[in-house]
């Protein structure tokens, strides 16, 4: 277990890393080169046409899932009907795109989002390049998750790094030149497409004997996969609820400054929680190998370590963020006046949120047993979007930040319930590491407040100072808070017992 896990630490560290890079890079080439509006506009055309990510419908997170589990328990009849008949109804829920995507010529685009910097021809035909690129991401996702199936899901996160890179890396290029946005989107598409040709080359490789077409398909297991898949659907809409739709409802009602802020700053957040989510994305694989396997206590032992890790985690790396922020955008955007201190603060809670939800969420996302947590999820952001429309009118971006606070909080709490019945009301599984949790980022807040507010005026030294002084201080209270001692004795046992090929406890006898 622990060298596939660091193994997917390895190419997870590598895929933050490149998506840090990217943030880091595009935003300030975007305003270069177009602007504060034409930069905001693209915002919202990208994130609008990523709604099609949608029609993956959840079939690529059940495939994987429950053919790993055949996989394991031996059943490859099961496996070559449901292999071939999801890759059947993945590929009509792409026709169905090809078909919607097709209107963008058509529509008043410009007029529906309120564009007025970008031509009404170089709309249309943006917006279908990038459609087209989300439907290819859907196939190739689909493809990049059956690694798992063969215990080397990192392979397959890999080259979806490789993907989303190549194809940040020629826009950010191409942003350099000024280049029409019907270019970007087109080369993106053609260097999304060559790469998804390459693994899945890689992956029928991998595979061997096992199945990958078609054969095999009948539209009764396809339609039976509808349900299962379609919560997961219900799931990945959180995506679009609360990273496209706000965009959205912001443009309408603010305008596009209020749009580059709300995004700046969640670039921001999402950099520093994107530190923390190699290590729930590392145990994923894990937590399905030991459910097909019927392990419960492997995965009580997954749970209690990977939260004291990730918790710990939380308010050095969202609080941190907050403390460091003002420097990130003096520096890296050359734009101060994008640093607001509160909507920064209600981002950083939010984030440390959403890090308890995702790291949670996932035993019940890695197991098929979602349903519960699919109607959680779904309904709770979508009373959050009809909650948010009143609160923008009146507060403005406060008011849609509190409104996903509470939303994200709330979704947690019901999500931490649903663990429980996972793992059959198991005693040791309590709201204590919560409680801490909130106490520390409530304690804390205030004070990285009271810093940012005292250094601020004193220039950029004096803010890396306190921003320094402050995040030390939040490790060493997340140190003694969450105990992290006996959790890095322990690591470094395993760890030596991988490094000797010992098996892992002295007793756990199963192939790594």
């Amino acid at each position: 277990m622990i060298q596939r896990i660091l193994k997917m630490l390895g190419a997870l560290g590598t895929g933050t890393g490149l998506v840090l890079i990217t943030q880091l890079l595009l935003p300030p080439a975007f305003l270069h080169s177009y602007g504060v509006t034409l930069y905001g506009e693209w915002i919202v055309l990208a994130g609008t046409l990523s709604y099609l990510s949608t029609l993956n419908f959840g079939i690529t997170t059940y495939a994987s899932n429950q053919l790993t589990i055949l996989r394991k328990r031996a059943e490859f009849d099961h496996y070559r009907e449901l292999q071939a008949s999801t890759l059947a109804l993945l590929l009509v829920m792409v026709a169905i795109g090809l078909a919607l995507l097709s209107t963008v010529f058509f529509l008043p685009l410009g007029k529906l989002l309120h564009l007025s910097a970008i031509a009404p021809k170089d709309i249309a035909f943006t917006a279908f390049f990038l459609g087209l690129q989300m439907l290819l991401n859907i196939l190739a996702g689909y493809y990049n998750n059956l690694f798992m199936v063969v215990e080397k899901a990192h392979r397959g996160l890999s080259w979806g790094i490789a993907r989303a890179f190549s194809a940040t890396l020629v826009c950010f290029l191409l942003t350099l030149f000024r280049t029409n946005f019907r270019y970007l989107a087109l080369d993106q598409f053609i260097v999304v497409f060559i790469v998804t040709l390459l693994s899945i080359y890689d992956l029928k490789r991998c595979l061997g004997s096992l199945p990958l077409g078609l054969k095999g398909a009948t539209w009764h297991t396809a339609v039976r996969t509808l349900k299962p898949s379609g919560m997961f659907a219900m799931i990945f809409a959180q995506q679009m609820l609360t990273y496209q739709v706000p965009v959205n409802i912001l443009q309408w009602m603010l305008g596009p400054s209020v749009v580059v802020l709300f995004n700046t700053s969640r670039t921001v957040l999402s950099s520093a929680r994107q530190v923390l989510t190699p290590i729930t994305n590392a145990i994923a694989p894990e937590i399905t190998f030991s459910y097909a396997k019927r392990d419960m206590p492997k995965m009580l032992y997954i749970f209690h370590h990977s939260e004291k890790i990730v918790f710990a985690g939380i308010p050095i790396t969202n609080l941190g963020a907050f403390l460091f922020a003002p420097i990130i955008v003096s520096l890296w955007l050359h734009r101060p006046q994008l640093f607001d201190p509160w909507t920064y603060a209600l981002m950083a809670l939010v984030s440390a949120a959403i890090s308890m939800r995702d790291h949670k969420q996932f035993f019940q996302f890695s197991t098929n047993t979602h349903q519960r947590l699919s109607i959680i999820v779904f309904v709770g952001n979508l009373l959050m979007i009809a909650a948010s429309i009143p609160l923008v009118r009146a507060f403005g971006l406060y008011g849609f930040l509190c409104a996903w606070l509470v939303s994200e909080g709330t979704q947690m709490a019901l999500i931490y319930r649903e663990n429980r019945k996972l793992f059959l009301n198991d005693p040791s599984i309590t709201f204590r590491p919560v409680l801490k949790l909130v106490t520390a980022m409530l304690v804390s807040l205030p004070i990285c407040m009271a810093l940012v507010h005292f250094s601020l005026p004193r220039g950029l030294w004096v803010v890396a100072a306190a921003a320094a002084a402050g995040e030390t201080a939040l490790m060493i209270e997340s140190y003694f808070v969450f105990g992290l001692k006996d959790a890095w004795i322990e690591l470094r046992q395993k760890l030596r017992h991988a490094a000797s090929g010992l098996p892992e406890g002295g007793h756990d006898n199963s192939p790594a």
